[in-house]
């Protein structure tokens, strides 16, 4: 069967949950940026980096950040930028903002993933950086190819962080939390939390200062369960996230072929 869209899944999570998490999270994403979209594994296929590949380390912790630009982020950029040139590739970045959505706009890693990522693919795209590992000459892109393709790097950033939007599942999280303890404080934050989506975005980091008692222990599991619907309604990261996947009209079309 053939793929109409074959999706390189990147995240800044190394833990062995990291990528179910965030493959589940995305296709709650596509559930709403196409209603009705056939998610069959042989269509649309997400894929993440294997193991040994040298670009896992430049994604796993941001070490993409560094500057200048380690060896693995050089391997990284010609890959993402391999991927989106295929008439079927994507990729979708996950990074944290590590800001609550009052102050992402001030998101170091926001900033640094269109100086270094973003226009370090422009870069290989326009055959601007040596290519050690393939010396055959690139193919020569006008401005408007390279934008095209470009438009097929999307990014998926919570504020504050990733459990921003897995503690949406408050009901689980609540008999989490309670697996742990019965400490009212924590109750009554996450009853908040299911009567006002919009508030999880603004909580300064949730695992670490919020509740310690879940951290990230429970983070595929919460996944599952994540009221995909209700948060994009409070219009926050998530929100803000579907609509990049929803720009993506190459993605769309995808999702929605019939």
């Amino acid at each position: 069967m053939e793929a109409r869209a074959r999706i390189l899944v990147l995240t800044e999570d190394s833990g062995n949950q990291a990528q179910p998490t965030i493959q589940k999270l995305l296709k709650e994403a596509f559930k709403l940026v196409v209603e009705g979209v056939d998610l069959n594994p042989n269509r649309i296929r997400l894929e993440p980096l294997p193991e040994n590949d040298r670009a896992r380390n430049a994604v796993r912790a941001n070490q993409w950040k560094e500057r200048p630009p380690t060896r693995e982020t050089i391997v990284l950029l010609e890959l993402i930028a391999a991927q989106v040139m295929q008439p079927t590739g994507f990729v979708v970045f996950h990074f944290d903002t590590d800001r609550v959505w009052t102050d992402r706009h001030e998101s170091e890693h926001r900033q640094k993933f269109e100086e270094i990522i973003r226009d370090g693919v422009r870069r290989v795209l326009r055959g601007e950086t040596a290519r050690p590992s393939d010396p055959r000459p690139r193919p020569k892109l006008t401005e408007e190819q390279i934008q095209t393709a470009l438009d097929r790097l999307v990014i998926l950033s919570p504020c504050y962080s990733i459990e921003s939007w897995l503690y949406q599942a408050t009901k689980e999280l609540l008999e989490y939390c309670r697996g742990e303890h019965e400490l009212e404080e924590h109750v009554q934050l996450i009853e908040s939390w299911s009567a006002n989506r919009a508030l999880l975005d603004d909580v300064f980091k949730p695992k670490d200062d919020a509740l310690p008692c879940v951290a990230d222990h429970y983070n595929e599991e919460l996944a599952k369960a994540f009221p995909a619907g209700d948060v994009w309604l409070a219009e926050r990261s998530f929100f803000e996230s579907v609509e990049r996947l929803r720009s993506c009209s190459a993605l769309v079309k995808a999702l929605g072929y019939e």
